[in-house]
Parts: structure tokens; C-alpha cells; sequence
């Protein structure tokens, strides 16, 4: 009889252990202890230019070339004894500023127009005529009830009213004066829109 083969023994493979994940148990939050929120970056956002109005009293406005030759009218306004009647201001408005109008408040009860200029000069060199203006125009006579004040608006400035760097600009009022009790040409202050 024919012997019968052994078969050789089978190795079982050996079993993968299966993982047990242990659900993480929350300890109670430490009193005194405050977890800080998670901080984001902030983005960068440029705000839209908005308007603004500011006015400028007939008080810081002087004459060229005597801080003693003007008279101010308290309510009417001042006017200067100078000989071309000038009184001037800076105008002290931020870089990149947009001016959009500028209005006159003044009384003109004579016969003559007061010219008003806006200019501007530079920090580093002379400005000649066609670079030194900004706006020219000028306060007709007139007559308004009770008090004859009036208003005149210039919305027409070089170069779109844009506040350059290194330029220094100021508005000058000519003409001002009190010729006699019925005529009075006063500067009482200035509005002045413009976009930031």
C-alpha cells in the first residue's frame, strides 16, 4: 500500500491587529484661562474718496504786506486799507485732495467788481503765469435783503482742483475796502467742497 503524502502543514498569516482609535475625552476649559480667538489677516481696503465742506472765516485772511492794515466789520466782514485793497489765506487742504467748488461770502455794495484769485507757488521754484493759477474770477456788486451779503460760487479750477504735492496754495481778494457808508466791499469768509 502506497504511503500517503504528508501534506505540508499550512502557516496561518498572521492577523492584523485592528486599530482602536480612543475618542478624545474634552477636559474642561481651566478657569482664568481664555483661549484666544484664531486670528485672520484683515485685508487692505481703501476707502472711497468722501466729501467734506469747511469754512474759513474773513478772520485769517490779511493783507500782503501789513499785518495792521485792515479793519475788521465783525458781521460784514473785513476789509483792508492797503493800497490795492488785498487780503489773502492760505488754503490748507491735504495732498490729493479734490477741490470742488469754492464760495465767496462777501458785500459789494459799491460800483466795482472784487477779483478773487486762487493760486499756488511752488516749494522749489518760481511759478510763472499759466502755472501759478488755479481759478480767476470775480464778486459782483449787489444788492440782497436785509444785510446786501451775497455769495459767489467757482466750480472752475486748473488742473480738475487737484491739490499737487510740493505746491503751496492760498486765495487772494482784491479790491476790498470802504469806500463810504454806502459803499462797502468786505470779504465776511469762504466755503470751500472738496473730495478726500
Amino acid at each position: 500500500m502506497a504511503s500517503a503524502k504528508k501534506l505540508p502543514k499550512r502557516i496561518a498569516a498572521p492577523t492584523k491587529k485592528k486599530a482602536v482609535k480612543k475618542a478624545a475625552v474634552k477636559q474642561p476649559a481651566k478657569a482664568g484661562k481664555a483661549t484666544a480667538p484664531k486670528k485672520f489677516p484683515v485685508p487692505v481696503i481703501r476707502p472711497l474718496r468722501s466729501s467734506h465742506t469747511i469754512y474759513i472765516d474773513s478772520s485769517f485772511f490779511f493783507p500782503p504786506n501789513n499785518a495792521e492794515g485792515y479793519t475788521d466789520d465783525s458781521q460784514a466782514g473785513r476789509y483792508t486799507i492797503t493800497l490795492n485793497g488785498m487780503l489773502q489765506a492760505p488754503l490748507a487742504l491735504p495732498v490729493g485732495t479734490t477741490i470742488k467748488a469754492v464760495t465767496i461770502y462777501y458785500k459789494n455794495t459799491s460800483t466795482e467788481s472784487m477779483p478773487i484769485a486762487i493760486l499756488k507757488k511752488s516749494i522749489d521754484h518760481y511759478c510763472f503765469s499759466g502755472e501759478v493759477e488755479v481759478s480767476l474770477d470775480n464778486c459782483p456788486p449787489g444788492t440782497s435783503a436785509p444785510d446786501n451779503y451775497l455769495a459767489k460760487l467757482i466750480n472752475h479750477f486748473d488742473g480738475g482742483g487737484v491739490i499737487i504735492d510740493k505746491y503751496l496754495y492760498f486765495i487772494q481778494v482784491y479790491s476790498t475796502g470802504k469806500i463810504d457808508e454806502a459803499q462797502w466791499r468786505t470779504l465776511r469768509g469762504i466755503r470751500i467742497d472738496y473730495t478726500y
